[in-house]
């Protein structure tokens, strides 16, 4: 006779921390496993009601409930193997969603305290309590050579179940509080956990009394565009979907739902799946106000509950577009009973090297491209279609775009301003922009097709020389408006010593305020510091400025508004920054030969300068110099006049500046 082996497995308690105790993270997810186990048991309702002031949950099904046997052999038996035979069903035909036999242990992630009540028909009632300080005591006083069980209390049979069935109350609720709003929030991640929610399910689920069904899920109305897999037409819950403007249709597709082990579409295929996909109408769509389920996520079910949370973070698609997508892909062939059980121990991750997740992603990877370019397409054809209808402006500038492939190219950015989510005020000035953008990037086209210009065909060269004036007028247009702008700001500060501050931070660095001419404006440090170096007083270093422009060099000196200096003073100081300024230009032989000037930033005018015709004299003295004294509101009348009567001048110029007004007056004009 052989010796016995020396050698045995066993299981301890401590399983049950990893198995059970820190099994999910949620309570949604913890709910869900009961509710799951109730379908397993061909139950055809389950209830999930909340007692506020006890703080307990108690969830009821009338499936066909357990005996003893039951409950030790396989309820308290932790790994119990449901499916231990092929093609399994229940009693009531149904495929199983369980199948590792632990999720009944998921509640401890949510509770301390776990009482069950069962009745079969024709078998005695059974109840008993699972307690997770009992249990993590029993972990603790166990022997690693010698493992114990761990043994429920029974408890007192206070249920009332008519005939058979089955209620778990979770009581010792570890973190959740028990408010309508947690409720209400609980009751939407439900229904989105489970795809048995629609009508032809023999299974309802109640939470608080009043039923789950797909409405609950609370997102299919953010749904723009919808892409549809198998019979079910979702379309019928979304209640928001874009109509075709030409059929009045909802715009929603079926595709082929079949594909072969490289995910490949084909009609016979081995993997079939169902469900949908949809793009929200803006990124922010998908935030879901403040819950912490995030709705930017396709979610994989199988066997009508959820495998795993999101798929889509296994794409890389690049683009805007993964920040619109939502949904949900069926996939019963991922848990097939003659084959491996491919979810992970929780339940809530499917093993990713597995064949047949290998062919779902190579599936949706081509399903996801696809839906992306129609996406584009359809975004294209009705953000065109909003900003022909919202601006008559707009659809004439379109009408008159040629050649014909500019209105393809023009629908990409009314496209991006329907999605940019602004208010309609706002939007006639983005369609202003977009089109002055566009107009720019015309030029592209433009410069190509110059090569093919000859002698015969002068008036299209013509033409495209005039493009290029509109469009540079357009432009400086826009440039002045900004700058008048920066000036009624100025005009709005009354206050002298403001003013100072706010000029001595701006006006170095745009000139244009002291000359119109001085469109660019560069600066050189050493020469800024060679003028730094003859200043005596050296509180004032931070008041003087080298600026080179085409055609000069500028010296910009800023006085305090309290100070008032008379002619000489000026004079004096500011020729003392010219002649700094010639010695360092001697060095250079090509900077020498452009002039210099200088202007002197006053807040009150000098000394005697009331005197019109001192003021007269003194400037013309000032003039052999090239100085010039301007106070600070002079700067700012000045400027405002020069740009304003730039303006005016160019009024009725540049037929696309006149469009881009008319697009921006009839928004403002619009109803907000």
């Amino acid at each position: 006779m052989a010796n016995r082996t020396p050698y045995k497995m066993s299981l301890c308690l401590n399983a049950f921390n990893h198995l059970g105790l820190n099994l999910y993270s949620n309570t949604p997810a913890a709910l869900a496993e009961v509710i799951a186990n109730a379908w397993d048991a061909d139950a055809t309702e389950v209830r999930v009601d909340f007692d506020r002031e006890a703080k307990l949950i108690t969830v009821a099904d009338n499936g066909y409930g357990m005996d003893q046997d039951d409950i030790n052999d396989k309820y308290l038996c932790v790994g119990y193997q449901k499916r231990n035979n092929l093609n399994f069903h229940t009693p009531g035909g149904r495929k199983p969603m369980g199948r590792k036999g632990i999720g009944k242990l998921s509640l401890f992630s949510i509770a301390d305290q776990i009482f069950v009540y069962s009745r079969k028909e024709g078998s005695q009632n059974q109840s008993f309590v699972m307690d997770a300080d009992q249990i993590k005591a029993a972990i603790h006083a166990e022997d690693p050579s010698s493992p114990k069980q761990y043994v429920p209390e029974p408890a007192e049979f206070n249920v009332d179940i008519a005939t058979q069935g089955t209620v778990i109350k979770i009581a010792k609720l570890k973190k959740m509080r028990l408010t309508q709003a947690s409720i209400d929030g609980l009751r939407k991640r439900i229904a989105r956990r489970f795809g048995l929610l629609d009508a032809g399910a023999d299974f309802r689920i109640f939470i608080d009394g009043a039923p789950v069904t797909l409405s609950d899920r609370d997102y299919f109305h953010k749904a723009r565009f919808l892409f549809q897999y198998g019979p079910v037409d979702y379309a019928h819950y979304c209640q928001h979907l874009d109509k075709d403007s030409a059929t009045q249709q909802r715009m929603h597709f079926r595709q082929p739902n079949r594909f072969d082990e490289n995910g490949c579409v084909v009609e016979t295929g081995e993997y079939a799946i169902t469900g949908w996909v949809a793009i929200a109408r803006h990124s922010h769509d998908l935030d879901d106000q403040g819950q912490d389920d995030n709705l930017n996520k396709i979610t994989l079910v199988v066997r009508g509950k959820v495998a795993q949370e999101d798929i889509l973070q296994e794409f890389r698609l690049g683009g805007m577009i993964t920040k619109y997508i939502y949904g949900e892909i069926h996939a019963d062939f991922l848990d097939e009973d003659d084959k491996e059980d491919i979810a992970t121990s929780s339940r809530q991750k499917i093993l990713e090297d597995d064949p047949r997740y290998c062919a779902l992603k190579s599936f949706l990877d081509g399903a996801l491209r696809r839906i992306w370019v129609a996406t584009n397409t359809l975004k294209a054809k009705k953000g065109l279609e909003a900003a022909l209808a919202a601006n008559p402006h707009v659809r004439a500038w379109y009408d008159e775009l040629r050649p014909r492939r500019l209105q393809e190219a023009a629908k990409e950015i009314f496209a991006l301003i329907d999605q940019a989510g602004v208010d309609e005020k706002h939007k006639h000035d983005l369609y202003a922009n977009g089109i002055l953008a566009f107009e720019t990037l015309k030029m592209d086209y433009a410069l190509a097709d110059l090569e093919t210009i000859d002698v015969a065909n002068l008036d299209l060269f013509l033409a495209h020389l005039a493009d290029i004036d509109a469009i540079e007028a357009a432009r400086y247009h826009e440039i002045i408006r900004e700058r008048l702008n920066v000036i009624r700001q100025f005009q709005g500060k009354t206050d002298e010593n403001v003013i100072e501050r706010v000029l001595q931070e701006y006006v170095f660095d745009h000139l244009w305020l002291l000359d119109p001419a001085w469109e660019r404006a560069t600066r050189y440090a050493h020469m800024e510091e060679r003028l730094q170096s003859v200043i005596k007083d050296k509180t004032l270093r931070l008041d003087i400025r080298y600026r080179r422009v085409s055609g000069a060099h500028v010296i910009i000196e800023l006085k305090r508004a309290s100070r008032r200096l008379s002619k000489v003073d000026i004079e004096a100081q500011v020729r003392t920054y010219i002649d700094a300024l010639e010695n360092e230009l001697k060095k250079d032989p090509v900077e020498s030969r452009y002039p210099i000037e200088a202007i002197c930033l006053v807040g009150r005018l000098p000394a005697g300068w009331d005197n019109p015709d001192v003021r007269k004299r003194d400037e013309e003295s000032l003039k052999a110099y090239a100085i010039r004294v301007i106070t600070y509101q002079e700067l700012i009348d000045n400027a405002f006049s020069a740009y304003a009567k730039f303006v005016e001048a160019s009024e009725a110029v540049d037929k696309l500046r006149t469009l881009l007004d008319n697009i921006r007056s009839y928004g403002n004009a619009s109803p907000p």
